[in-house]
């Protein structure tokens, strides 16, 4: 196929997108990426019938997967969702690929800055669903620390010791919480179900 994509472009016509997407495939199973990807992406940028573009798009949500690419992977499959927006595959695929963005995002934090705020948060989250309140706790205290401003803290903090039935230590945090974020209607609820006696 990229011999005949050759040959018609030697003799001055121009290759059909079909013809150019079967050798963007054939490439990138030869293991020549780069090719394959500057076709696809020549492929998108002449507008082609959907199914054509539809097809460049998974090649492309494919490559990126493959090499951990999943901002592009991401975009690739939120482009497919508007030609597609009731394939539940594509729905799946790009919560898939956030996913693993957000997985991506949390061990550069960790890598890059351990003790900041956010990363404190980050991790305050995990170990918070993941039930080890405790720990939760101690990376909020962290994350506090690290941050005194950083708005959500005093708020996780303020549930988990609702949670556990510590009213007074919620209550002090979700004051805190207020402080930082007054307009927060998340913080507002949760201090109405402290002081209303609402677990």
């Amino acid at each position: 196929m990229i011999g005949l994509l050759l040959v018609s472009i030697a003799l001055g016509f121009a290759p059909t997108a079909p013809a150019t997407l079967q050798a963007a495939i054939a490439a990138e199973k030869a293991g020549q990426t780069q090719s394959a990807v500057k076709q696809l992406r020549e492929i998108l940028r002449a507008s082609p019938a959907p199914e054509i573009a539809g097809q460049a798009r998974l090649e492309l949500v494919r490559i990126h997967q493959r090499r951990g690419e999943w901002w592009e992977s991401a975009e690739q499959l939120r482009e497919l969702r508007k030609l597609a927006p009731q394939d539940s595959e594509y729905a799946y695929q790009l919560g898939v690929a956030y996913q693993n963005l957000s997985k991506w995002a949390f061990e550069r934090m960790r890598a890059i800055a351990p003790e900041s705020g956010r990363t404190q948060q980050m991790l305050g989250e995990q170990y918070s669903i993941g039930g080890a309140a405790d720990k939760a706790i101690a990376a909020y205290g962290k994350a506090i620390a690290a941050d005194p401003q950083l708005a959500g803290s005093h708020l996780a903090l303020s549930v988990l010791y609702l949670r556990a039935g510590k009213r007074d230590e919620a209550k002090s945090e979700i004051d805190k919480e207020l402080g930082i974020a007054p307009e927060s209607a998340v913080a507002k609820q949760v201090r109405q179900a402290i002081v209303g006696g609402t677990p």
